[in-house]
């Protein structure tokens, strides 16, 4: 059996070692075909939040499995610095094809984090060879981009970037109409205000690239307004700024559509990739470019783009991709993740919405948020509600995933149905009214 010291040895992300390994330390060792995980001690949790929204078409699909095995019998690994591989060319014209090809050319990748950067890379190179020098980026209040050094200067209020060095110079932070909204302002004055300070900041310095999540996950799963983001869309245009589109979390039907692009009827010069491209069998991410994107790196040997991953397209991987979508198409998981994430959403605030902890119940598709009120837990000040709540699902038997000490993620496989919401539902209720007697009325450590 393993023990804490066992636990060392593995760096966890986002955790103060210490307190994890004191706290909230398991070991999962199996998974059924019921996305139900185990751990060690033989704890049996479902899986409410597909592995941090990656394992759409849920865990262990016979399908997938035979894919992934039938291309490494094939061809078991190349790398794109040596050759193309064929199914590399397969799945990136087939991920355009899902962008009505809008979408021209993909730059495969490794993860959301790596995507980021090659976006990064992209933007910065291709203003280079428009005859752009010194261009600054733009990101959105509220976005997480991932967790390298590019996401961390493009996320200013994700992170201390004065912890780890990370010069921020040249890139800007946009308010989002919602923080507006809270000093008072209505939804179309909040977007007007947001608009004007992006027009303001293009004035004033040299951009080349804003950054946007349609729908932001970190921040409680918060809907960017649709005026705002076609706004953005077209003050970029209007100013040869490229405009980049997280589609990591949100996309392959996430959302309730392939991609959450098609809820804004947008889409951006850039589109970033990952997670539920494979369902995360295999690691894969990229970064989708048009035609006049890609087309700018070509011609001489200067203008090239100087990026690239030992194992970006690998073969396996993109073979993954294929049958994930496949599936994804046959058995229509976004039309699924629509409809039953309507289900499960009103299901919840209908039972835990009415709890005093509860501030607001939120989500598009299967992608949700449950956010508490900022109660203390009586003898436990130190942890938000939401990591409390966490922690009594493990013992009730499932897995969600606290993205802030008010904010509890629930996103599930999307081949998820009514029986299992409701099971998530009545776990969910459990675990609210066992918290409701621990807490403070008064907002404050007991």
């Amino acid at each position: 059996m393993y023990q804490k010291d066992d636990g060392e040895k593995v760096w966890a992300a986002f955790k103060e070692m210490d307190t994890y390994l004191d706290k909230s330390f398991q070991i999962i060792d199996r998974v059924d075909e019921d996305n139900n995980y185990y751990n060690t001690k033989g704890q049996k949790m479902y899986d409410g939040v597909s592995t941090l929204l990656n394992t759409n078409i849920g865990h262990r699909n016979k399908e997938m499995i035979k894919a992934i095995t039938d291309q490494l019998e094939k061809l078991d690994n190349t790398s794109l610095f040596c050759a193309t591989n064929d199914v590399s060319i397969k799945c990136a014209k087939k991920l355009c094809e899902l962008t009505d090809n809008h979408f021209f050319s993909a730059f495969f990748t490794n993860s959301g984090s790596e995507s980021c950067d090659t976006a990064m890379k992209i933007a910065m190179k291709y203003n280079y060879n428009k005859g752009k020098r010194n261009v600054g980026v733009v990101a959105l209040e509220g976005a997480y981009h991932g967790s390298n050094m590019t996401a961390m200067r493009l996320c200013q209020d994700q992170y201390d970037s004065e912890q780890y060095s990370a010069d921020t110079t040249g890139y800007y932070k946009l308010t989002i109409p919602s923080t507006y909204q809270e000093e008072g302002l209505t939804e179309k004055e909040a977007v007007k205000k947001s608009l004007a300070e992006y027009k303001k900041i293009i004035k004033e310095h040299c951009i080349g690239a804003i950054y946007m999540e349609l729908i932001q996950l970190s921040n409680s799963v918060y809907e960017l307004p649709k005026e705002f983001v076609r706004g953005i869309v077209d003050i970029s245009h209007e100013n040869d700024v490229l405009v980049v589109v997280d589609e990591v979390a949100t996309g392959f039907g996430r959302t309730g559509k392939m991609f959450a692009s098609e809820h804004y009827g947008i889409w951006g010069d850039l589109m970033m990739f990952a997670k539920g491209v494979t369902s995360g069998y295999v690691p894969m991410g990229g970064v989708l470019a048009t035609r006049e994107v890609y087309e700018s790196f070509t011609g001489e040997m200067t203008v090239s783009l100087d990026n690239g991953f030992t194992t970006g397209g690998h073969p396996v991987a993109c073979a993954a991709a294929l049958k994930n979508i496949e599936i994804m198409e046959r058995e229509k998981l976004s039309e699924n993740s629509e409809e039953i994430g309507k289900y499960l959403l009103e299901g919840l605030r209908e039972t835990i919405g009415k709890s005093f902890l509860i501030k607001e119940i939120r989500g598009k598709g299967l992608m949700l948020a449950i956010i508490f009120e900022d109660y203390k837990v009586i003898g436990m000040p130190q942890f938000g509600i939401s990591n409390i709540v966490t922690r009594f699902l493990v013992n009730n038997g499932m897995l969600l995933y606290p993205d802030s000490d008010e904010t509890l993620i629930l996103a599930p496989a999307l081949n998820v149905d009514k029986t299992t919401c409701d099971f998530i539902i009545d776990r969910l209720t459990e675990t609210v009214t066992k918290t409701e007697k621990c807490v403070s009325r008064r907002k404050e450590a007991c």
